[in-house]
């Protein structure tokens, strides 16, 4: 069953960033595997999120499928009309920045809109990141994306909407069976809440995980956080050059909106 992608395999294989022998190593192994038959184009982001390296594309495409299959209630039914996405999406700001970083490097924002935890569901928390990482894929896929996590809002009360199956299937989701390779995570107005969250869920995430993660305090200016993510890519809220948030968070749901086919597709594949 085909995704509805909006890029060419041609076009990557000419830039030089995956190869059509890769490709069609990868297909030959499918056959021999109880796994749905991947287009190309699917492939494709697996290749380029492991670095062409095929032994890791293999353990990344059986995770993907054993870890979404095994949480359906987690990573299925991504339906905007739900009244449950609706509402998450009054309580997440999610933005998609179109522009890029250099070495095609895609940034991804996220904050809390509605602070009030009684809102906040963390099942359909992650049910959008993931649709937002599938976003970032569809039409140009990147080399490797950042995410950046707004925590202002975040206080103690939200930990107790804290699934503890929910965030470990995320972790081992995010850590070993996204087709995406995520080069960093900044936690902005990061508190003491970040910390316990680390407590809680530590023995979920790798060390190479936490490599990753850089914190950025309360009384820290954008200064150094435009070290690593530039304000040519960033709302003007963060210091950047860029549209309000508000105004790219619109573009970014209307983009979710014209991709629901895409969700859709994606869930029946893994019912083949």
């Amino acid at each position: 069953m085909a995704l509805p992608f909006r890029f060419d395999v041609k076009t990557i294989i000419e830039d030089g960033r995956t190869t059509e022998r890769d490709i069609n190593a990868i297909k030959t192994w499918l056959k021999t595997k109880s796994l749905p038959p991947l287009q190309e184009q699917f492939i494709v982001l697996f290749l380029l999120s492991c670095l062409n390296d095929l032994a890791s594309v293999k353990n990344t495409i059986e995770t993907y499928f054993k870890v979404k299959n095994e949480a359906p209630h987690i990573f299925n039914d991504c339906d905007l009309e739900n009244t449950d996405m609706k509402k998450i999406l009054s309580v997440a700001g999610v933005c998609v920045i179109s522009t890029r970083m250099d070495n095609n490097t895609a940034v991804i924002i996220v904050k809390l809109i509605d602070t009030n935890y009684r809102n906040c569901d963390v099942i359909y928390l992650i049910r959008l990141g993931i649709m937002l990482l599938h976003l970032s894929q569809i039409y140009d896929p990147p080399n490797e994306a950042i995410l950046v996590i707004d925590m202002k809002g975040v206080g103690f009360m939200h930990l107790t909407c804290v699934k503890m199956r929910a965030i470990s299937s995320g972790l081992k989701y995010l850590q070993e069976g996204v087709p995406l390779k995520v080069r960093e995570t900044h936690i902005l107005n990061a508190n003491y809440i970040l910390y316990r969250f680390i407590d809680l869920f530590k023995i979920f995430i790798k060390s190479e995980l936490l490599t990753k993660v850089k914190v950025h305090s309360v009384e820290e200016d954008f200064q150094n956080f435009h070290k690593y993510v530039p304000s040519s890519v960033l709302p003007k809220e963060y210091g950047g050059e860029l549209a309000s948030f508000e105004d790219i968070m619109k573009e970014t749901l209307q983009e979710l909106v014209q991709n629901q086919p895409f969700f859709k597709a994606e869930e029946r594949l893994r019912k083949f």
